[in-house]
C-alpha cells in the first residue's frame, strides 16, 4: 500500500511540476508575443516612414520634377490656392508646351503633398535638372517658377530664399 501511495505522490507532484512549467512556458510565449509585435510595430513605423518619401524619391522626369517643385514654392507659406494652380497650369502649357496637363497636375499636386521644404525638392531634383536640361531649360524653369511664386501676391521672403537656392543648384549663379 505505501508503494502505492508513493506512486500516486510522485505522480501527483510530476504533475504539478509539469502544470509549472507548462504556465511558464505560456508566459514566455506571451512576452516573445508581445516583444514581436512591438518590433513588427518599430518595422511598420520605418517603412511608412519611408513610404511616405517614396513619391518623390521616384520621380525621374525633369517635368514632373518642375511642376513639383512649383507647388512646393507656391505652397511654402500657406496651403496651395487656386490662383498658383491655374498660374503652374498656365506654365505647363504655355511654357513647357503640353496640351493636357491634368494628369501631370495631378501627380504633381500628390507628390508635393508628400513634401515639407521646398528645399528638399530642389536638392532632390538638382541631378535631374543639370542632367537633362540644357542652360536655357533651367533659365526658363527659374523664371517659371518665380512666376508662379508671385501670382498669390508679393513674393515672401521665404521663398526668395528657397528660388535663390534653386537657381544656385541650378548652376544659374
Amino acid at each position: 500500500m505505501h508503494i502505492l501511495i508513493a506512486l500516486v505522490g510522485i505522480l501527483g507532484v510530476a504533475a504539478v511540476w509539469y502544470w509549472r512549467l507548462k504556465a511558464i512556458k505560456e508566459t514566455t510565449d506571451d512576452v516573445t508575443d508581445m516583444a514581436g509585435r512591438a518590433w513588427g510595430k518599430w518595422k511598420r513605423y520605418k517603412f511608412r516612414r519611408k513610404a511616405e518619401a517614396a513619391p518623390v524619391e521616384a520621380v525621374d522626369d525633369p517635368v514632373a520634377a518642375a511642376v513639383i517643385m512649383m507647388m512646393a514654392i507656391a505652397a511654402e507659406e500657406r496651403p496651395l490656392t487656386q490662383t498658383a494652380e491655374t498660374a503652374i497650369r498656365g506654365e505647363v502649357v504655355k511654357t513647357m508646351g503640353i496640351a493636357d496637363p491634368t494628369e501631370l497636375m495631378v501627380f504633381g499636386k500628390w507628390v508635393a503633398s508628400h513634401v515639407e521644404d521646398a528645399n528638399n525638392v530642389s536638392l532632390r531634383y538638382a541631378k535631374l535638372w543639370m542632367r537633362d536640361l540644357s542652360q536655357g531649360e533651367r533659365e526658363d524653369f527659374l523664371r517659371m517658377v518665380r512666376r508662379v511664386a508671385a501670382a498669390d501676391g508679393e513674393v515672401t521672403a521665404r521663398q526668395q530664399l528657397k528660388i535663390a537656392k534653386l537657381a544656385e543648384r541650378l548652376g544659374l549663379k
